[in-house]
């Protein structure tokens, strides 16, 4: 991973937030109608970190945040269209790369440290990387 949270140069920082996690919960059904797509992701372990990798080609770092607790992400923003294409500018004859507003809850299998996170963007593609928590067990002793 090139960055880390201290760092990652302030051009190309993410937005990361930990303790306000937006609840779109029972809200579900609402937020999906002003949803217009999802970004692809791949989500796998290895070693003790779980990396997760999302397609965001064409999306500003300015115009995401990630939502990030123990147990899942949730990435939200909002791809915009060319400045040059409108409606009522040309006829279009293919149409397939969707724009507009995105999110996307990515669970975890296992429990993660948030807040000690890497990150990398290259060539449109977010790589995440989170340590997994390890369990702390704590003796207990019998009188």
């Amino acid at each position: 991973m090139k960055h880390s949270v201290s760092q990652a140069h302030k051009k190309r920082a993410i937005r990361v937030i930990f303790d306000d996690m937006p609840n779109f919960g029972a809200q579900d059904i609402i937020i999906s109608d002003f949803i217009d797509w999802q970004p692809l992701y791949d989500l796998f372990i290895l070693g003790d970190n779980i990396i997760v990798t999302i397609e965001i080609a064409g999306v500003d770092v300015k115009d995401f945040s990630i939502y990030v607790c123990r147990g899942y992400m949730i990435i939200d923003g909002l791809r915009k269209s060319l400045s040059e294409v409108s409606r009522n500018c040309c006829t279009f004859h293919n149409f397939e790369i969707p724009h507009g507003r995105f999110n996307r809850r990515i669970d975890f299998p296992v429990p993660i440290e948030p807040k000690q996170y890497k990150y990398d963007i290259d060539n449109g593609i977010l790589t995440l990387k989170f340590p997994i928590l390890k369990e702390r067990i704590i003796p207990i002793e019998e009188e």
